[in-house]
């Protein structure tokens, strides 16, 4: 059902237009859920007689609840980050982790967060049309090792500051996952970075880093490097890289391309 409105007349008609562009113009810095936290628990900390003490943290609280949707809309790149705004938040969260561990904590962020994330999951054979048919066979592990309630939206080769990525990209309705694959870079090792690695099994060592909220878990094969990166638990996140370690090894220890 329509309603009828009177027409604003002079700068007034203007105002909708300038509010909506005011609006989408303000970046949610990722860091206000925190602070936020922070101020309920600080408040909450306080001694304060009777009930009145809940009204002052009421306010923190709305807007704990109001950033949360905003943070998952945020993970899944639907707010109006400006590039800038995204590159900046990119250059300080790569601080966070070693030299080797950068570049899929790098793809992830600008690929899946920051990238276009599908509402619907689309059929599989749409979803791999960007594969390289070389990787075919990685495809199957992702595939056979997937978590409930992930699903894959994209399989595909991309690149990010002149580097080539084999980026397997899964989602929930909240959560985003990514399983990478590159060449490793020369200079490039987990062990020359005096990471010790979390586990070791079935040939291949796992070593772990996490940058806020986002966790990684990594392994070297030959010339390459694979990573899981997600907003799950650690555990949750290793125990996976665990999973497929052992086939994802030997599939690009045998890869010549």
């Amino acid at each position: 059902m329509s309603v009828e409105r009177s027409e604003p007349m002079g700068e007034d008609r203007e105002m909708p237009a300038r509010l909506r562009t005011a609006v989408r113009s303000e970046a949610v810095p990722p860091q206000l859920a925190v602070r936020i936290r922070q101020r309920i628990d600080a408040e909450a900390a306080k001694p304060k007689p009777g009930f009145w003490w809940i009204q002052s943290w009421l306010p923190a609280a709305a807007a704990l609840v109001v950033c949360v949707g905003a943070g998952v809309a945020y993970q899944l790149g639907h707010l109006r980050f400006t590039v800038a705004q995204q590159e900046s938040f990119m250059s300080s969260t790569l601080t966070k982790v070693s030299s080797t561990m950068k570049p899929g904590l790098d793809d992830h962020l600008h690929c899946s967060v920051y990238g276009r994330v599908p509402e619907n999951v689309p059929p599989l054979s749409e979803a791999v049309k960007d594969l390289p048919p070389q990787f075919a066979g990685l495809l199957k592990t992702v595939q056979a090792k997937l978590p409930e309630p992930f699903r894959l939206y994209s399989a595909h080769e991309c690149r990010r500051k002149g580097r080539k990525f084999v980026h397997f990209q899964l989602k929930t309705d909240s959560k985003l996952l990514s399983v990478i694959v590159t060449r490793r870079g020369a200079d490039e090792s987990f062990v020359r970075d005096k990471i010790v690695p979390s586990l070791a099994g079935s040939g291949a060592s796992v070593y772990e880093a996490r940058a806020l909220r986002f966790q990684l878990a990594a392994i070297e094969s030959g010339e390459y490097l694979a990573y899981v990166v997600s907003d799950l638990s650690s555990e949750h996140n290793t125990r996976l890289m665990l999973a497929m370690a052992p086939e994802i090894s030997a599939f690009l220890g045998n890869l010549r391309t």
